[in-house]
């Protein structure tokens, strides 16, 4: 049996993770390598505890210039871990793979695209749901409102991320797919099977997404308390991108419910429960609620963050989540093509000829040429030049 391997990077995500964990390992994924740096909610705690039970892989992420997300990519390619695994899966916190095809689980989703060395999966985006203050409860059941189908006025132009072999050519480790050394050798595939060549977008499709086998659930706000703490943490990959008002309109979609990932909500809660059995999880688990409770009030209490929350207060007030998209640029009407300006020496040769005709005997041979320079006139000048 295929067991790919999951590479994360996270920070200040412990009241999210156990839900994360369970998750994966319930669609196959029994190996996990999450790398952490800086956090003060407990999320580090949590992965070492998960280390010890065998569970998860946790690294202390030695964060270089590229950035936390970059840093830990780059160290996680010499990893042990990658180097015994066949497939590699790179993804984040707030991000669940649902997998349609087969039994829903990563195999399925390799069998569904067979000869493919990488399978993009795209995003879908979720809104807030509804969901104002931060609460301890699964995010994948609360947040089911999504961003709409293309034919509906969904955005189009929508990410993805791999899953692909550990294959010779792979020189990085990327955000949203592998990079190669040299001339790509990876055979890119759809979850539906379609192979995908030169005239394709491979990371970021433009309008076929193939949702009919795969998506990824995208909560990247989750509830608009949870994405006070978000802002303050920062982020992952674009660390000199403020999180504000316009990355909440970029990523906060709905108008659309997607409740698929549901059909396995009580296995996943089934999973969580059976994680939080470990006492030493579930008081952590519990702390990092508390801290996030905490971290909300002291950042609602801040100024710059008060005026933030009543705009995005205002944001979903007005259903701006819920807003079709609009090209920026409305489509022009073509412009007439001008009408093409004979030279003037044919202009001049038509005169001639005109004063030609009328020496041509017989005077029905003359009045007859005299017609068809007309027409060649009306054709040339829209008009006989007489």
């Amino acid at each position: 049996m295929t067991r790919p391997l999951l590479i994360s990077t996270m920070k200040n995500e412990a009241p999210y993770l156990l839900e994360w964990v369970a998750w994966h390992r319930l669609i196959g994924f029994d190996a996990l390598l999450v790398y952490t740096n800086d956090c003060e909610d407990g999320t580090d705690a949590m992965l070492d505890r998960l280390t010890q039970l065998g569970l998860a892989r946790h690294e202390r992420n030695k964060v270089l210039k590229r950035g936390p997300q970059k840093s830990a990519l780059k160290h996680a390619l010499a990893h042990e871990l990658t180097g015994a695994a066949e497939w590699l899966y790179v993804t984040d916190a707030d991000e669940f793979l649902n997998i349609h095809v087969g039994d829903g689980t990563v195999q399925a989703l390799i069998a569904s695209a067979p000869g493919a060395d990488c399978i993009p999966v795209t995003w879908r985006l979720f809104s807030h749901g509804g969901e104002i203050e931060f609460r301890d409860a699964p995010v994948t059941e609360t947040m089911i409102e999504a961003e709409r189908p293309l034919e509906e006025g969904g955005f189009p132009d929508r990410f993805a991320k791999c899953l692909y072999r550990r294959l010779p050519s792979l020189a990085r480790l990327g955000v949203h797919g592998p990079r190669e050394a040299g001339e790509a050798r990876f055979v890119w595939m759809q979850p539906d099977g379609r192979r995908l060549g030169k005239g394709d977008n491979l990371t970021r499709p433009a309008r076929r997404f193939a949702y009919e086998a795969a998506q990824v659930n995208h909560y990247a706000v989750r509830s608009l308390d949870g994405y006070l703490v978000k802002k303050d943490r920062g982020r992952a990959n674009h660390v000199n991108h403020d999180l504000g008002v316009e990355y909440w309109r970029r990523m906060c979609r709905g108008g659309s419910e997607d409740r698929t990932i549901l059909r396995r909500l009580p296995a996943l809660k089934a999973e969580i429960a059976r994680l939080k059995e470990d006492p030493e999880l579930a008081r952590l688990h519990g702390e990092a609620v508390s801290w996030h409770r905490e971290k909300i009030e002291e950042l609602r209490a801040r100024p710059d963050i008060a005026a933030l929350r009543a705009e995005l207060l205002a944001l979903v007030e007005a259903g701006d989540h819920r807003a079709p998209f609009t090209p920026k640029r409305a489509a022009k009407e073509p412009e007439p093509r001008p009408e093409p300006r004979p030279e003037p020496r044919i202009a001049a040769l038509c005169a001639e000829l005109r004063g030609l005709l009328d020496h041509v005997e017989p005077r029905a041979a003359a009045m007859e040429a005299a017609a068809r320079l007309d027409e060649i006139e009306r054709g040339l000048f829209g008009a006989p030049r007489r």
